[in-house]
């Protein structure tokens, strides 16, 4: 019963979240206000390497977004990516597309683990790339490839981000969360976060399976939107996890798995 208020507080706050960042994209392309690049995390990047440039472009809301998108890289050393679960807008939007699927396409259509883990490199050189060119002055080639960002520019619509948001919805019909897994560049960066803060022995939330309850039924990692294979060890140490908590909901024996404050040297 608790997981499944867990899983209804966080619909809840994905719906919510959806909606501010829908309606502040209907503000933007009627032009009351600047695009939503001023609320994205991921600003830390695409402007905050350049600091002299924000007050030009963004002033007060895009350092506040940089601020925003730093101290959520942060939270990440001590409980991962929970932003792309709970609060991320195109995340919500995948899963909700993905959802739409019947549990025998899911479970039929499913990629192995191993694909995942040799297409996890493509995200990372995404967002070397899209540092690279901030450094040196060209943020605006990676900012033209932002799904959202895209669509505050209408009616000057950037094309390729509109195109990249279209391919990104359309596979979200067929693969779960494909922006998250392969492409994300933010979801990149945290993952160098938390990999840092397991070298530097920082606890960290992990989703943990309890060996004792666990009967191997292969269900958590079926269920897993990020294609983890969960019941592989005791605990999800995969950077990737997201700790949506839909393996603890869909586990037959609530209780099996459940989320701990874990020091690397204990693994």
């Amino acid at each position: 019963m608790k997981k499944v208020k867990i899983q209804s507080l966080r619909i809840l706050i994905q719906s919510l979240f959806l909606l501010l960042a829908l309606s502040w994209l209907a503000i933007s392309i009627i032009g009351v206000t600047r695009s939503i690049h001023q609320f994205c995390p991921y600003a830390v990047v695409c402007f905050g390497l350049r600091w002299g440039v924000l007050l030009r472009l963004g002033g007060v809301l895009m350092s506040g977004a940089i601020i925003f998108g730093f101290a959520v890289l942060v939270s990440t050393l001590f409980w991962g990516r929970k932003f792309c679960a709970w609060l991320c807008p195109l995340g919500t939007v995948q899963e909700w597309l993905f959802s739409l699927r019947s549990r025998q396409y899911r479970f039929k259509h499913r990629l192995p683990f191993y694909a995942d883990t040799k297409a996890d490199w493509l995200k990372y050189a995404l967002m070397a790339a899209t540092i690279l060119l901030s450094i040196v002055g060209l943020g605006y080639v990676s900012i033209s490839l932002c799904p959202f960002y895209s669509l505050s520019l209408i009616p000057r619509i950037a094309f390729p981000g509109l195109i990249l948001l279209i391919l990104t919805l359309a596979a979200s019909l067929f693969v779960s969360r494909p922006w998250c897994r392969f492409l994300c560049p933010y979801g990149a960066l945290m993952n160098v976060f938390q990999i840092a803060g397991r070298k530097a022995g920082i606890p960290r939330k992990l989703v943990k399976r309890n060996l004792e309850r666990c009967t191997d039924c292969g269900l958590c990692s079926l269920w897993c939107p990020m294609n983890i294979n969960i019941g592989e060890n005791e605990y999800v140490e995969n950077v990737n996890c997201i700790h949506c908590g839909i393996c603890a909901e869909k586990c037959p024996k609530k209780g099996t798995i459940d989320e701990e404050s874990v020091c690397p040297k204990q693994l």
